[in-house]
């Protein structure tokens, strides 16, 4: 292949990457999956199902493990800048809200070796889940049928679907949303 080969794959890679980030988010396939027949996709006011969670440390958890407090999950990965970027910002939401505010996870949509690499060089102190294989992710199911990361949702004390938000957190924003379900 010569250069100007060589220089058109680049630049279309880089139109598609470039096409699929829109307001902070990032797209994981353009126009969104088509989901499988029969999968559901929650609303707010929809009860959270009790998903199975492993950690990044290989531990099993169960989302009714948080029941209790609110819950904001944050779906990331390794390969979203905007994902990397509002770790910080959950990691001090978390640190603030103690043992009664609200509670943080991360479910990284990645490779799992990649994000133990990534979390061994940027530590977060909230705990962080691996997406688990199947027909059709987590975040899919809390409302996420576009595919965008990241994707947050907030997950009330009585395990109802809040809030959800697509794309990336300021910290004005992150207040924002997460005030009304913070503990006084």
């Amino acid at each position: 292949m010569n250069w100007k080969g060589t220089a058109l794959i680049v630049g279309l890679a880089v139109a598609g990457a470039v096409g699929g980030m829109f307001a902070g988010q990032y797209v994981m396939q353009p126009r969104g999956p088509a989901l499988p027949a029969g999968t559901v996709v929650l609303e707010e006011g929809d009860r959270r199902p009790d998903a199975e969670l492993k950690a990044v440390d290989g531990s099993v958890s169960k989302l009714s493990d948080f029941d209790g407090r609110p819950l904001l999950i944050n779906f990331w990965a390794t390969w979203c800048p905007p994902c990397i970027e509002e770790l910080p910002m959950l990691d001090a939401l978390h640190a603030r809200s103690g043992d009664t505010g609200v509670q943080v996870i991360g479910i990284a949509l990645d490779d799992p070796d990649k994000v133990r690499e990534f979390l061994a060089e940027v530590p977060v102190k909230f705990p962080m889940f691996l997406a688990q294989p199947g027909t059709v992710d987590l975040s899919t199911t809390l409302g996420n049928a576009r595919s965008v990361l990241p994707y947050s949702v907030l997950i009330d004390a009585d395990g109802r679907i809040a809030q959800r938000k697509f794309g990336a957190f300021s910290e004005a924003s992150l207040n924002e949303w997460v005030e009304a379900y913070a503990a006084d």
